[in-house]
């Protein structure tokens, strides 16, 4: 009786695990970087604030919202449902957005 109660604990651990393994292959909606297409690259946050003054000149707009997660046309982001956020692609190539009153690095991977 106790080897039926032990293989029955190893089988139904392996079966949590196994579950708990496969849940971690799909990311849910909503886990996903903040991410902006241009040119059709896409760009995703490093999270790091710079120091900038940005031309006007050099400034464009966010123009849709990618409902599924990645965008998948140019200028089109995941992150704040409103269109029009300001980005510009600076003289050196540095991608930054301007989320909550900062510009952010955003780098393609």
């Amino acid at each position: 009786m106790r080897t039926y109660i032990k293989k029955s604990a190893v089988i139904l651990l392996c079966l949590a695990l196994a579950l708990s393994l496969t849940a971690c292959k799909n990311p849910k909606k909503g886990d996903y970087p903040a991410t902006l297409m241009i040119d059709g690259t896409n760009y995703y946050s490093t999270d790091n604030p710079v120091s900038v003054e940005v031309d006007k000149d050099l400034m464009k707009y966010t123009t849709s919202y990618a409902e599924d997660g990645i965008p998948q046309k140019d200028r089109e982001k995941n992150f704040n449902r409103n269109a029009g956020t300001p980005y510009a692609v600076l003289e050196d190539g540095m991608i930054v957005v301007f989320i909550n009153n900062q510009w952010i690095e955003f780098k393609s991977k």
